[in-house]
Formats: C-alpha cells, sequence, structure tokens
C-alpha cells in the first residue's frame, strides 16, 4: 500500500466488539467497509440495523464477512443478507462473503427516463 500513500486518503477506523450505533458517529462517510463478526456478537435486529446504517449513512461499498454457524447464527439466512442489498460472492469452509456497492444497488433501466415519460412533442397534438 506504500505506492498509493502519497496519491490517495487511505485512513482507516477501526471498530471493535462490542458494536454500538454510538461507534457510528465518530466515523465520518467512507468509501469501503469490511465488516466482519457481526452476525456473530450482535442480536439478528442489532447488526441489522448496525449493517443498515453503516450502508444508508456511511459506507458506499460493503465487504461482509459472515461466518458459517451449524444452526447458531441467530437466524441469519441467505434471504437476510440480500434483503439488505448484499450481493453472495464466495464461500470459505468458515465464512460466506458479501459486498454491496451502491453503483448495482438500483440499476438504470431503459425505459426510466423522459423519453418515455414525457413527451413534449405531442403537447400540443393531443387533449387527453
Amino acid at each position: 500500500m506504500s505506492c498509493f500513500k502519497d496519491h490517495q486518503d487511505i485512513r482507516s477506523h477501526l471498530l471493535t466488539t462490542p458494536y454500538t450505533l454510538e461507534h457510528l458517529a465518530k466515523i465520518p462517510p467512507i468509501e469501503l467497509a469490511i465488516v466482519s463478526e457481526i452476525t456473530d456478537a450482535l442480536p439478528k435486529t442489532a447488526a441489522t440495523e448496525f449493517l443498515g446504517m453503516i450502508r444508508n449513512y456511511h459506507a458506499s461499498h460493503i465487504i461482509l464477512i459472515a461466518k458459517i454457524a451449524q444452526g447458531t447464527n441467530d437466524g441469519w439466512q441467505l434471504a437476510d443478507f440480500l434483503a439488505m442489498a448484499m450481493k453472495h460472492i464466495a464461500d470459505t469452509t468458515e465464512h460466506h462473503l458479501f459486498c454491496y456497492a451502491i453503483e448495482r444497488y438500483q440499476p438504470k433501466h431503459d425505459w426510466l427516463n423522459s423519453r418515455f415519460w414525457a413527451n413534449p412533442e405531442n403537447y400540443d397534438k393531443y387533449r387527453w
């Protein structure tokens, strides 16, 4: 990383367990958050709230490392991660790896533009 030290901002913020929302109040918006152990350290509702706060207010990109537990993962299912706009990208023998990128959350659709919704050329031709 030393080659980037003079050219980019590479400050980091380390949050350690126990995770609280007060931790997030101390950090500025960041480009990438790498989160691990959150599904193990917090109850599901608190972990969901914590990840949601990171995603919505602090980081435009997230890498989440979730430990694979044999039925003791406090009810975390694949659908729970997908509901938070996380994309499953890899597995190891002990962990699931998910990512979130704001630019891939809501892709731009071809039909979602003014060409299909407003037709100024027809304003004087037709009455609705």
